[in-house]
């Protein structure tokens, strides 16, 4: 899986307690190029969020995302994002990153929107500062509120 890959699904970082999640990932490249990814495991504990590829060769630790409530919603943004891949390290730069968290048990609608999101599930949108589009979901596990 590709760096910007496994950013899409950062800033959980409201939550602190361990939790397990799985989701899928759509990577647009300034080209116009697509690539789609299923079954990407996240891990939360710390305020740290844990990325594993499905094919369990790339992770991506993301910190520091500033998270808010927004009635039913957690609402996070921002953070710092690095890659390990083969031993290497590396930092990958984005413009926007959002992510919206439903931790109740009932399907709730998006803040100005007429979007939903699952129960026990995260929607999220980033661009990267070089253009690539990231968007996913994914079903939450098990979760605690900040």
């Amino acid at each position: 899986m590709r760096p910007v890959g496994l950013i899409v699904i950062a800033f959980m970082l409201g939550l602190c307690a361990p939790a397990l999640a799985t989701g899928s990932v759509r990577i647009q490249q300034r080209d116009g190029s697509v690539q789609t990814y299923t079954g990407v495991t996240l891990k939360v504990a710390n305020k740290t969020l844990t990325l594993i590829s499905a094919d369990k060769v790339s992770t991506v630790v993301i910190s520091g995302a500033n998270c808010a409530h927004d009635g039913a919603i957690v609402h996070c943004a921002g953070g710092r994002f690095t890659f390990l891949r083969d031993g290497s390290k590396h930092t990958v730069a984005f413009k926007t990153a959002t992510f919206y968290f439903n931790l109740t048990d009932q399907d709730q609608v998006l803040p100005l929107s007429t979007t939903k999101i699952a129960a026990h599930s995260v929607i999220f949108a980033v661009q990267t500062k070089k253009g690539t589009y990231i968007t996913g979901n994914g079903k939450l596990d098990q979760e605690s509120v900040q």
